[in-house]
């Protein structure tokens, strides 16, 4: 357990990356906020297709579950929100940006899940698999503290939420120590693909079209999702090759 924590611990500490949007001047931070949320879009749809899903068919989860557990996590985040927007007040913060701060959370929990499944095989494994989720993990925290800028948080607030929700990885990681390895590894990770994609396709992308109103910033839904699904993509691959 205590070398899972500690790499829970270091996987969550890429959120420092953020910290990178608070040294931008403020008008060219509002100028690429369209690409950072359409990168986000590709990076988050991406991640549950081209990773979470084959990961978790990997762990044992059967085909014809995949789409049942999918629409489970979709169903859920939508409830989610459903509450977060009958409790809402009036005020600057996006519905999308504290969805987000819920998303990613869940997110860093599963990862957190799957360091200490690795774990339990093998400390070797566990090393690489962490090493693999950081990988895909440095782009997509600055994406999402550019989803919380534009969604209204200030910069430092932003920062602190995307650092606050990788305190789930450690959990994730101190919840499996005690469970089985195989305990609902599969079932987790086909359920948090679906909160991801609900994420992209009901959140993010609807704000970015009101956001990419700029003559610059209307091939950023496009050109940014594509780049986000790429960069997962390659991400993948490089996860592959690394526990192989």
């Amino acid at each position: 357990m205590p070398w899972s924590l500690l790499a829970a611990t270091l996987v969550a500490s890429v959120a420092l990356t953020a910290r990178l949007l608070v040294w931008l001047p403020p008008p060219q931070l509002i100028r690429i906020l369209p690409w950072l949320q359409s990168l986000a879009a590709g990076l988050l749809m991406g991640d549950a297709l081209l990773h979470m899903v084959p990961d978790a068919l990997a762990q044992g989860e059967s085909i014809g579950r995949v789409g049942p557990h999918i629409l489970m996590g979709m169903l859920a985040l939508f409830t989610v929100e459903c509450v977060l927007r009958a409790l809402r007040t009036p005020g600057t913060t996006a519905t999308f940006a504290h969805m987000n701060i819920v998303g990613d959370a869940l997110h860093h929990l599963v990862d957190g899940v799957v360091i200490g499944a690795s774990f339990t095989v093998n400390p070797a494994v566990g090393w690489l698999v962490a090493l693999a989720i950081m990988l895909h993990e440095l782009p997509r925290e600055v994406s999402n503290a550019g989803v919380l800028i534009a969604g209204g948080y200030d910069r430092d607030a932003a920062f602190i939420l995307t650092f606050a929700t990788c305190g789930a990885t450690p959990f994730g990681a101190l919840l499996m120590a005690g469970l089985a390895p195989a305990a609902f590894l599969a079932e987790s990770l086909v359920l948090a693909a679906g909160t991801t994609l609900y994420l992209a396709c009901g959140d993010l992308i609807p704000a970015l079209w009101a956001n990419a109103t700029k003559s610059r910033q209307r091939l950023a839904p496009a050109l940014g999702v594509s780049a986000g699904v790429i960069l997962m993509w390659i991400a993948a691959l490089l996860e592959r090759a690394v526990l192989k």
